[in-house]
């Protein structure tokens, strides 16, 4: 399973002593805020070939911490990428695929060439860390008015 915990900074300090100088009520409310912008930011930059893996991307909000999941098995090869490996039949005497030809395959192995890793929830907390200040101004624009 692969996970992100989002942590933000804003103006030279770290998110929790920034934190610490709000009530919990604003805390949970700010957490809650940038979690949901995480959440979007991991789930449009998720690949998109079936759209299993952004559907499987959760988020998990506690009062002052903010976890984004993805539980699809395969999101870890997706991230990390993988080196070339074989492939072959796991309780069937061949593997059976279409071509891009369009015919069909038969064939006891096959040599795959790996495949480039895809960071995409590193991205989405880039992208997530650079929205906090305009996520905290709307939140405190929400409050006062």
């Amino acid at each position: 399973m692969t996970s992100l915990e989002v942590e933000a900074s804003t103006r030279g300090l770290t998110f929790e002593e920034a934190a610490s100088r709000f009530d919990s009520k604003l805390l949970s409310l700010l957490v809650e805020r940038v979690a949901e912008v995480a959440y979007w930011e991991a789930f449009f930059a998720a690949p998109w070939k079936t759209g299993h893996l952004a559907r499987s991307i959760v988020k998990e909000v506690e009062t002052d911490s903010a976890i984004i999941r993805v539980l699809a098995r395969y999101g870890i090869y997706v991230v990390g990428g993988t080196a070339p490996h074989v492939i072959r039949p796991a309780g069937a005497s061949c593997l059976a695929f279409r071509a891009r030809s369009g015919e069909m395959v038969f064939t006891r192995l096959v040599r795959h060439p790996g495949t480039k890793p895809n960071p995409f929830l590193e991205r989405a907390a880039e992208k997530t860390r650079d929205q906090v200040d305009a996520v905290f101004a709307d939140l405190f624009q929400e409050l006062v008015n």
